[in-house]
């Protein structure tokens, strides 16, 4: 068994303890591993602690038990294995950037970096993207055209491919953009919680905004600072991507987002949305 199944063995044990009260030690214990070994382990694998994983995951499952206005939050808190109100309130705010008590509110939930169980298909991208580490650049003022629309269905953001077909249909209308051709896709959120969904953009980079067809939409992406970290692999398996950046990278530094957006790039080495062999690169706005 290699250390991979291994890690999703611990996983399995840790995912049906959600409401238990396990250690760190019942995990290694479940794979016959010494507790030293099981957390170098965990981490290099997964890019988590395992002490970290278990609490972002109640965290995570927690939310689902928070919709319901006939369960207590302490109640709730207790569930998950927190000896209060407050300490669970305190990581729910750190995790999410909320309150427990939001949840009931209607606040939207796409945009909560929510850690979801880790896959074999979510170790292979993370892995992936570890081993090519983020590079801090200054981006000057870039100006799109394109497409613009609202997704409010989380299953759909997964495929754009319709959206991107429409725009290659007509991109040749597009008189003043870039050759070879710069094709950047844009998801951004909105202050009005109560949306549900994302804004996204697909366009491509022009330079005159004078002959821009009435069908297509002009945005400028403004300069900044931005962390430019590689998707490899098909574009259907970005999220895995992003998970990464949000969850585990970000976390564990002093960057600070600034801006409501981030965008990916498709230039010379994006070979296709199906091809394995693909690069695409994602600007997050940091300070």
């Amino acid at each position: 068994m290699n250390n991979k199944n291994i890690i999703l063995k611990s996983v399995q044990f840790i995912e049906s303890n959600l409401k238990n009260d396990i250690s760190v030690l019942d995990m290694a214990n479940s794979i016959y591993y010494s507790l030293y070994h099981f957390i170098r382990l965990f981490q290099s694998v997964t890019g988590f602690s395992p002490k970290t994983y278990l609490q972002q995951r109640r965290l995570t499952e927690s939310i689902k038990d928070l919709k319901n206005p006939d369960r207590k939050i302490i109640e709730i808190a207790y569930d998950y294995q927190f000896n209060s109100h407050e300490a669970f309130t305190r990581s729910f705010k750190k995790q999410f950037g909320i309150s427990p008590s939001q949840i009931r509110n209607g606040i939207s939930l796409a945009s909560l970096p929510a850690v979801n169980p880790i896959t074999e298909e979510y170790m292979y991208q993370s892995e992936k993207t570890k081993n090519t580490p983020p590079e801090l650049i200054e981006l000057p003022q870039i100006i799109l055209t394109g497409i613009a629309f609202f997704i409010a269905d989380d299953s759909k953001i997964m495929d754009l491919s319709i959206e991107w077909n429409q725009l290659m249909q007509e991109v040749q209308n597009i008189k003043s953009r870039l050759i070879p051709e710069r094709f950047y896709q844009v998801q951004y959120w909105s202050e009005n919680q109560e949306l549900g969904g994302l804004y996204f953009f697909i366009g491509a980079e022009i330079s005159d905004i004078n002959e821009v067809p009435p069908q297509f939409v002009i945005k400028i992406i403004p300069k900044s600072k931005y962390l430019r970290f590689i998707h490899k692999g098909l574009a259907n398996k970005v999220g895995y991507t992003y998970k990464y950046i949000y969850n585990q990278f970000l976390p564990e530094t002093e960057y600070k987002l600034t801006k409501s957006f981030n965008f990916e790039f498709y230039g010379e080495k994006c070979l296709g949305p199906y091809n394995p062999e693909s690069e695409s690169e994602i600007y997050i706005p940091v300070e």
